[in-house]
């Protein structure tokens, strides 16, 4: 029982961490673009890691070569991707809301700033910034 709670803790610090690195892969290679094969990766990646910690806090070894004959390892792997699903979706939710929050400005269809965000101004300036205009 305490591999399961341990491995539901690493589940939610992996799902932040991945989120984090998915978003500056995005920012420094695609300029903001969303990649939805890196979500798929993800997941993927995080239920090994939690399926291989459960077996190593379970007390069983687990290899790489030895990957086809453990039977049961898949099982957990499957296990964990159910596990991992609702709340990496939860996760991603949460950022994009966020993200929608701290925008700067909104933008036309031809790329031009339509208008700044007054509460990014006023966070900015730390300030009750009041537009003089209605």
């Amino acid at each position: 029982m305490a591999a399961l709670a341990l491995s539901l803790l690493l589940c939610i610090a992996l799902i932040a961490v991945s989120l984090w690195v998915k978003g500056q892969i995005e920012r420094f290679l695609f300029r903001w673009r969303n990649i939805p094969l890196l979500h798929a990766a993800n997941i993927v990646a995080i239920a090994a890691i939690v399926a291989a910690i459960y077996y190593r806090l379970g007390g069983i070894d687990v290899y790489l070569r030895n990957l086809t004959e453990i039977s049961g390892f898949w099982y957990v792997f499957i296990g964990a991707m159910q596990l991992i699903l609702p709340l990496y979706l939860f996760a991603c939710w949460l950022l994009a809301r966020q993200r929608e929050r701290e925008k700067k400005y909104t933008r036309s269809k031809d790329k031009k700033v339509l208008y700044i965000n007054e509460k990014y101004l006023a966070r900015r300036h730390r300030d009750h910034y009041r537009s003089k205009t209605s």
